[in-house]
C-alpha cells in the first residue's frame, strides 16, 4: 500500500478537480501520465564550453585565411585605393 502526504493528496485531488472542469468543455480529453518538467532557467557549463570553443576555432580559422590569403571573399570596397 502506497503512503502519499497530505501535500500529494492535494495535489492530486486539485489536478482531479482540473480535469473535470477540461472535460465539461471536451468530453474526449484525455489528461497526460505525467506533470509537465520545469524548464531550466540557465544554460550548463558544457554548453558554455561548446560555444566558447567554436568562437575560438573561428576566429583561428579566419585568421589562418587571411594569412594564407584563401578568404575565398570577393569583397567590394567602397574606396578603390585600398
Amino acid at each position: 500500500m502506497e503512503h502519499k502526504s497530505q501535500s500529494e493528496n492535494r495535489k492530486e485531488t486539485r489536478r482531479e478537480r482540473e480535469i473535470e472542469k477540461i472535460r465539461e468543455q471536451d468530453p474526449g480529453f484525455i489528461p497526460p501520465e505525467h506533470a509537465p518538467r520545469n524548464k531550466k532557467k540557465t544554460a550548463s557549463i558544457w554548453m558554455w564550453l561548446g560555444v566558447g570553443i567554436l568562437i575560438l576555432l573561428l576566429i583561428v580559422w579566419l585568421t589562418i585565411a587571411m594569412f594564407t590569403g584563401d578568404t575565398d571573399v570577393n569583397m567590394i570596397t567602397p574606396f578603390p585605393w585600398v
